[in-house]
């Protein structure tokens, strides 16, 4: 096994508990597979159709940085992603911090990625709309080198 990606779908319930569980399993397998790469992202339920107001179960970002922070004390070598679904501030400011991974120039529709036409509703709003070129240049202005790959392709060798 290569790598493990994990992640909640944070807002859905207590993310503490959610949170916890996601990274005590991640752990677990750290501790079986310990040359594999392990992966967390921290989606948030962000606004989506017909769904205007705050529920109990949000996620602010002061407690989605506590999160990121505490996993990477816990586990220092996982991957973390940050999703456009957080705004571009957040973002930048998470990068040195604890971030590893930055999401850039998505598309969350439905057949988003193909090059047909959009088949359905975005699956959630996209708060950070900047392109590839301006994601990388942000990652440029921190001192930080932009990676596009994390692995070598052997089959070009």
């Amino acid at each position: 096994m290569r790598g493990v990606g994990f992640g909640v779908l944070l807002g859905l319930s207590n993310f503490r508990s959610d949170m916890f569980a996601a990274g005590y399993h991640a752990f677990l397998l750290q501790k079986q597979y310990p040359h594999a790469e392990i992966a967390m992202s921290f989606p948030r339920l962000r606004p989506y159709k017909n769904h205007e107001k705050t529920a109990e179960n949000d996620v602010h970002e002061t407690q989605l940085l506590q999160m990121m922070l505490a996993l990477r004390i816990f586990l220092p070598f996982a991957s973390i992603t940050i999703s456009t679904r957080e705004r571009a501030g957040f973002r930048d400011n998470v990068l040195p911090l604890c971030a590893t991974k930055i999401s850039a120039g998505v598309n969350v529709g439905i057949g988003g990625h193909t090059e047909e036409e959009q088949k359905g509703d975005a699956q959630f709003e996209i708060s950070d709309s900047r392109s590839l070129a301006e994601i990388h240049n942000a990652i440029l202005k921190q001192g930080m080198q932009p990676v596009y790959t994390d692995y070598i392709n052997t089959n070009l060798l």
